[in-house]
């Protein structure tokens, strides 16, 4: 409305005093696939968004607000809002939650928290991501190259702000994600594993979620994340992504 009047009292159209960037941004959401109580997920959700700031901050981003159950951050390039969503994810099991994410990059502003059809499209690729998703626009992936990660095509979405379907891709590989400022755990020898939880991480080194082992291997998920849940155990190691450094390491007789 002010720079309406400035522009009528003026003649002259008003300039903007807005800051535009460009950004990628990373929306997450939590929630309750197990039907836990009102007080267990009460804990759960605080403590994991006590982890996601902590997160956002270690891989450079900077926590941008709330809106409702959805957690917005934003980074100076998408390789590192795809590092970060991936630490999400496996943080996210390991609290015991279930998570989905969306990433998109595109202009905002510098100031208050981000708004305009930027957020409006991660958001609304964030709430159409399945469970353990990490799913992003192709921009994302194009912009990515060079970067050591992988995705896979996801076909097209029909969003509500867009005229046409967005083209979107899945990040498929945990590869590279390990913080650097984690410390390197001694590798084991891979004898310590059984041929199931070999298996297994040799998937999870091919980028594969849980469900998409499970089918494979012809498993119940629930198996799989107690294979996963020893795989780290057993090998002293702090993440998927660690695991899977392990398995490129140790290829088995068959290969990596």
């Amino acid at each position: 409305m002010a720079d309406l009047i400035e522009e009528f009292l003026t003649g002259q159209p008003a300039v903007a005093d807005t800051e535009r960037v460009l950004a990628a941004l990373l929306v997450t959401r939590i929630y309750d696939t197990a039907k836990l109580g009102d007080r267990m997920w009460s804990e759960r959700s605080q403590r994991f968004q006590e982890t996601w700031r902590l997160l956002v901050g270690r891989h450079g981003g900077r926590v941008a607000g709330t809106h409702g159950e959805l957690m917005i951050s934003r980074f100076d390039g998408p390789a590192r809002a795809i590092r970060c969503a991936a630490a999400l994810r496996d943080a996210a099991q390991q609290i015991g939650v279930a998570s989905a994410q969306g990433v998109h990059v595109g202009e905002i502003e510098m100031r208050g928290a981000p708004a305009g059809l930027t957020a409006r499209v991660t958001m609304q690729l964030a709430t159409r991501a399945g469970r353990g998703d990490i799913l992003a626009s192709r921009l994302v992936a194009e912009l990515a190259i060079g970067s050591g990660l992988r995705f896979a095509d996801a076909g097209r979405v029909s969003l509500d702000e867009l005229g046409e379907p967005l083209p979107v891709v899945q990040a498929t590989s945990e590869q590279h994600l390990e913080p650097a400022c984690r410390p390197k755990s001694k590798p084991l020898e891979p004898a310590a594993l059984t041929t199931r939880e070999s298996e297994v991480v040799s998937l999870i080194a091919d980028g594969k979620s849980n469900a998409a082992i499970a089918a494979e291997l012809k498993l119940s998920e629930h198996t799989v994340k107690r294979h996963v849940a020893n795989i780290l155990l057993k090998l002293d190691l702090p993440s998927r992504a660690a695991a899977a450094a392990f398995s490129a390491r140790h290829p088995g007789p068959d290969g990596p």
